[in-house]
Formats: structure tokens, C-alpha cells, sequence
């Protein structure tokens, strides 16, 4: 049934973080392979947009993983 819920009155959803940080690490594993696959199978010149965005996407996960173990 819908009702007319604000944001503020919705159930709360808790994530383990256990399982959160499982997820990133296995996100970060998957960033990694496909950077090294680029860098091994692509021209030099070919590279650098192709990883680009992955190294940013590769750092904030790993910034977030670093506060989860805070």
C-alpha cells in the first residue's frame, strides 16, 4: 500500500558494513583487472582516456573503503 511518507518519516535501511566494504573491495578488484587489461592491450596513445576515468572511480572507492575502517 502507498502511503504518503516524507523522507524523514521512511524506515531507516542499515547496511552492514562488513558487507559494504566486501562489495567495494570486490569493486576495486574489478577497477584494477580492467586497467591492467587496458595498459596491456592498448596503445600508449590509446590509454590515457580509457584509464582516466577508471583511476578517478579507483580512488574514490579506495578513499571510502579508508573511512569505512576509521
Amino acid at each position: 500500500m502507498y502511503t504518503n511518507a516524507t523522507v524523514s518519516e521512511a524506515p531507516a535501511i542499515r547496511v552492514n558494513p562488513l558487507f559494504l566494504r566486501h562489495d567495494l573491495m570486490i569493486e576495486v578488484g574489478r577497477l584494477e583487472l580492467a586497467i591492467e587489461d587496458i595498459r596491456s592491450h592498448k596503445a600508449a596513445n590509446e590509454q590515457k582516456p580509457l584509464v582516466a576515468p577508471l583511476q578517478t572511480r579507483l580512488a574514490r572507492l579506495t578513499e571510502a573503503l579508508g573511512r569505512l575502517s576509521a
